[in-house]
């Protein structure tokens, strides 16, 4: 059972997102916060004592639910070989509760305010380390696997910046190749060298 503390972080976080969504992080604010999660801005200086704080956790519990997504969606694979990969290339696409559409949005919005302060990044780049590791050492050659990883990063890129979008039978078709090459276990890969 989560305590009153983490309730109330939570509660903090969630009137955060939704602000985000509504009106972007650029006008995020402190004082809107605290009023739409129903405190005092004392109150939520006591959980988050600056704006920094707010988003670096936003970021945080962001990698937590794309991480349970990832995991949810590995479990479920029943291919040992590539799974990680799937999981990571199905998850990053929204293939998972947590992983959809507000998701994108909230990830592109809080992205985009690290531009401000880079060092908030850093709960992402914790993460990315972790599931770089994870797709390096899941049965694929792991130069493939990154590939695959850089390649949905990508395509998750030019989506939620609307940069370059696909149409709907090319994005298909391209996501069906990612997920093609990640069921090619490392054994019936081309050496390279």
């Amino acid at each position: 059972m989560m305590s009153r503390t983490e309730r109330t972080r939570q509660a903090i976080l969630d009137a955060a997102e939704r602000l985000v969504l509504d009106v972007g992080v650029t006008r995020l604010t402190l004082d809107a916060v605290a009023r739409d999660a129903g405190l005092s801005k004392g109150g939520l200086l006591y959980h988050f004592p600056s704006k920094d704080a707010l988003v670096r956790a936003m970021l945080g519990r962001y990698g937590e639910r794309f991480d349970q997504a990832r995991a949810i969606l590995a479990e479920a694979d029943p291919r040992a070989a590539g799974r990680h990969t799937r999981a990571y290339i199905r998850a990053t696409l929204g293939e998972a509760m947590g992983a959809a559409a507000d998701f994108d949005s909230l990830g592109a919005a809080l992205i985009a305010a690290v531009a401000r302060n880079p060092a908030l990044l850093d709960p992402i780049r914790e993460r990315y380390r972790a599931w770089q590791a994870a797709i390096e050492d899941d049965g694929l050659d792991p130069v493939t696997a990154t590939m695959l990883r850089l390649a949905v990063d990508g395509l998750w890129m030019t989506e939620i910046f609307g940069l370059a979008k696909l149409p709907v039978a090319l994005r298909r078709d391209v996501v069906a190749r990612l997920m093609e090459l990640s069921e090619r276990p490392k054994a019936s890969m081309p050496s390279r060298g």
